[in-house]
């Protein structure tokens, strides 16, 4: 049986998720905007189920909440709205390609603040910006930020490594979220806090996006509102699985830390413990293409990532560690390995007896 540690790419559904799928595969099939009276239970409670998501992401029911199918969605929605289209944006070369591409297409301006060698990001007390764009968690390193909101600057936080895992943080005005990253089959959201004063003229355009000028398709009923059901299921096992899961990771971290490589160096954990995601742990193999160790370590059923899983096929080096000031050549040794809510002791034993074979045979 494969050993998957590449839960921050996908994380499996559990049978419990994947039953109640089922269920509203063979129950929701309906058309939520026909006028018929199937298509109105399907709206009301498809509302009922937005609710459920903000208060399980959020811990309050009153967030406005944009449903979509995938992340990438989610942030061309946002970027094409007004609360980014011709706007002055802070953000930081460590985003998601897929949320800095949007960016750059529609934003007046964008603006880089910098990081620190641990991947944590240096907030300017005065930016100029009208909006302000970062991760919660880093999809390749693991980063975990301590965002503050910048005076009169809405904060749209990425929260689409870290909802279902970590608490929300409390200051977001806009957060982007997506069901394939904590265990649902499918679905994404863009949440707005009661708090943000454009929420109406977004869910406004979200509308006209979707109806009127038909740039993305209608997400599936039994998707959405199966993504509610996950993340209720997450919240509440949050605070036993952070546990969990922070063990596994500071067991990893002992097990991986200083592994000889060719050439005589030694490997290391690129982000402090302090610094990280539990979920996320990554390493740094001086010398060594990832890549390989990658498809290497397939052949021996363990399966982690080079990189973020939109980057792993490109012959560029990974911008997350160029970013952080590593060398062209180093920025092709990091191996990210990444935790589910499945993943036990002996899984983490087992990638790293494997992990020493890869590398003695490299």
């Amino acid at each position: 049986m494969s050993i998957y540690l590449d839960q921050a790419a996908a994380a499996y559904p559990d049978r419990e998720v994947l039953d109640f799928y089922r269920a509203e595969l063979e129950h929701s099939g309906a058309n939520q905007e026909a006028a018929h009276r199937l298509g109105y239970e399907l709206r009301r409670r498809l509302d009922a189920a937005a609710r459920e998501l903000s208060q399980a992401l959020a811990d309050r029911d009153d967030c406005t909440v944009i449903w979509g199918t995938s992340g990438t969605e989610i942030f061309n929605l946002l970027a094409d709205s007004p609360a980014v289209a011709g706007k002055r944006v802070l953000t930081s070369r460590l985003e998601h390609p897929a949320l800095l591409a949007a960016l750059r297409r529609s934003a007046a301006e964008v603006k880089f603040a910098p990081c620190g060698k641990d991947g944590r990001l240096q907030m300017p007390e005065d930016s100029g910006a009208e909006l302000a764009a970062f991760h919660q968690v880093q999809s390749e390193l693991g980063v975990r930020q301590e965002l503050r909101p910048l005076p009169g600057v809405p904060l749209f936080v990425d929260a689409i490594q870290a909802a279902g895992k970590l608490p929300l943080p409390p200051e977001f005005d806009l957060a982007a979220v997506s069901g394939h990253k904590f265990g649902a089959p499918g679905g994404a959201a863009l949440l707005a806090h009661p708090r943000f004063a454009g929420k109406g003229k977004l869910a406004e355009f979200a509308h006209r996006y979707r109806h009127v000028e038909y740039r993305c398709g209608r997400p599936e009923p039994a998707l959405l509102l199966t993504l509610a059901f996950a993340a209720t299921r997450r919240r509440a096992a949050r605070e036993a699985t952070l546990r969990r899961i922070s063990e596994l990771n500071a067991a990893a971290r002992e097990l991986l830390a200083g592994l000889p490589l060719p050439g005589g160096a030694r490997s290391f954990c690129t982000v402090p413990a302090e610094a990280a995601s539990p979920f996320i742990l990554h390493l740094t193999l001086p010398g060594v293409q990832s890549g390989v160790v990658v498809r290497m370590l397939s052949e021996e059923d363990v399966m982690v990532a080079a990189g973020s899983a939109c980057a792993s096929e490109t012959r560029t080096p990974s911008a997350a560690l160029t970013a952080l000031g590593f060398s062209r050549e180093q920025a092709y040794s990091g191996l990210r390995i990444s935790f589910g809510f499945d993943t036990s002791p002996e899984d983490v034993k087992k990638m790293a007896e494997a992990l020493k074979r890869v590398l003695k045979n490299y």
